[in-house]
């Protein structure tokens, strides 16, 4: 067998608690103590579906909450680019590249007292990958054909070909990985009351308003939580989570408004947090239906859209403007990429010959109605009607997993290894394709990715799956993955906010 180990979350922790402790040998001004005790309120853009992966879809918001009772097998270190430890204490590869075997934290409960073991390992994959089940993201896992109990403490991961992303998968905190209690998942309360490993339990829920997490006193790594209770405020519009943060009601807020970012970047009293990183803000066009069924209304509809617009107008520069989906992770070039370019526009759409019209989902916040004129504006100038559908997150979701709209904002998340993200979205029988990719070219370029044995192969796939995607035309950006979170100055200990997720878990406040 061939064995990677990495040091745990717990040790580097604790190396950088000891260097805090230094720099406070040097004087008051140096380092700032951490504080035990007290309530942290963070303040989310919308409520939440639920936690149970069968049911609900995380998003920014649900996955903010859900990463403080909930946790996976693996952590992924973005600064240094690599898994580390967590309910997982160490893992092995073999020769071969087909088993992967990972020994399990012992002593491990879940909030309501059942072990944390390899049972629960095993119960929470299958579920996910049993297709009668008609789990959302399914098709990021079936590489994975099973996970095996070898012991009480010790499961394999038998995977189809070798897959470098597994690990990336297993560090996912946006329901693939999160490990819940296999009795509250019996007893069907996990969704509205969620039971997991956490260094929070559950408290309340109050749809609309807030859901409160407390401090889990039998959490097997203690010392390192400081909060005794988190409070997530449900804000949906952004000047009033801004002027909480201000003000002091709330700690820290997430935001992707140019105005709030760039006057923040100049408040004194807030500090910023952003993180680069992959994925991008996209608009899902829905190819299985007329008149987007088309190839010439898509691409008179990716040339009338103008990126850079929306970039100015409502992020003010903020996020880049992009041309794939890779981010940093890899330089792919134009790849493709439609340009705005009215007159093109306007030759596809005469290509057509019909009048074109659509309807465009939007979710009721201000940047969804900004979103939704500007469509319409860049569409009128070239003769296409766009009919908006304002709608409330939890329906724009339901709607477009249904595949019943026409053209959906959307959000391709950020990670570590984008494979199985790409390779889902676009394989004609994934059931997370949601624009109705059915192109045999493109299935092709998504299987040879999936089980290239390098991640730098891997990358240049990518690069090749994007291109043939602005081609073909699936889906439009509206800028790159970077992500903003403000907070105040009591509020301690935040890391940056890769994904847009806030993770509040190990924050110590002043008061």
């Amino acid at each position: 067998m061939k064995t990677r180990f990495f040091r745990p979350r717990v040790m580097i922790r604790g190396a950088a608690v000891a260097a805090l402790a230094a720099l406070a040998l040097a004087g008051p001004a140096a380092a700032q103590e951490i504080k035990k005790g007290g309530t942290a309120t963070i303040a989310i853009e919308g409520d939440l579906t639920g936690f149970e992966p069968l049911k609900s879809v995380f998003g920014q918001p649900g996955t903010t909450v859900a990463s403080t009772m909930l946790e996976t097998l693996v952590h992924w270190n973005f600064e240094a680019g690599r898994p580390e430890p967590l309910l997982a204490t160490d893992w092995s590869e073999s020769d071969d590249h087909l088993v992967w075997t990972l020994n399990l934290r012992q002593g491990v409960k879940f909030h309501d007292g059942t072990d944390f073991n390899a049972d629960a390992v095993v119960f929470h994959f299958e579920r996910l990958l049993d297709p009668a089940n008609k789990y959302g993201g399914r098709g990021k896992l079936e590489t994975i054909t099973e996970v095996k109990k070898i012991d009480d403490y010790t499961v394999e991961f038998h995977l189809a070909h070798p897959w470098p992303a597994l690990m990336s998968i297993l560090a996912d905190s946006a329901t693939n990985g999160p490990i819940p209690s296999p009795k509250a998942v019996k007893e069907d309360t996990h969704n509205r009351h969620p039971v997991g490993t956490g260094p929070f339990v559950f408290s309340s829920w109050q749809s609309g308003d807030r859901i409160v997490v407390e401090r889990n006193p039998d959490y097997w790594n203690a010392d390192e939580i400081n909060l005794d209770k988190i409070v997530f405020r449900i804000l949906p519009d952004t000047q009033t989570r801004y002027a909480s943060v201000q003000s002091g009601e709330v700690d820290a807020i997430w935001t992707d408004r140019g105005a709030t970012i760039v006057d923040a970047q100049s408040n004194p009293d807030v500090i910023s947090l952003y993180a680069d990183g992959a994925g991008a803000s996209t608009i899902l066009l829905n190819r299985r239906k007329p008149p987007l069924d088309d190839p010439n209304v898509r691409a008179a509809i990716a040339h009338a859209w103008n990126q850079a617009a929306l970039v100015k107008i409502t992020f003010m520069d903020t996020r880049p403007v992009i041309t794939h989906p890779l981010g940093n992770l890899k330089d792919c070039g134009p790849a493709g990429y439609r340009e705005y370019n009215v007159e093109k526009a306007k030759e596809y759409a005469a290509k057509y010959g019909k009048p074109i019209e659509f309807e465009m989902l939007v979710t009721q916040t201000p940047t969804g109605r900004e979103l939704g004129n500007l469509m319409q504006q860049l569409m009128k100038q070239v003769g296409i009607t766009v009919n908006l559908r304002p709608v409330d997150m939890t329906t724009l979701i339901r709607s477009v997993f249904k595949r019943e709209y026409d053209v959906s904002g959307w959000r391709m998340g950020d990670d570590s290894d984008l494979g199985p993200v790409i390779f889902s979205a676009v394989t004609s029988d994934s059931n997370y394709n949601l624009s109705g990719y059915n192109e045999p070219e493109l299935d092709e370029l998504a299987r040879k990715m999936r089980v290239a044995p390098t991640r730098e192969a891997r990358l240049e796939l990518q690069c090749e799956i994007s291109q043939k995607i602005n081609e073909s035309v699936g889906q439009l950006y509206m800028g790159g993955g970077r992500y903003w979170a403000f907070t105040n100055k009591r509020i301690h200990g935040l890391g940056k906010p890769y994904g847009g997720v806030i993770d509040a878990s190990r924050a110590w406040v002043e008061d």
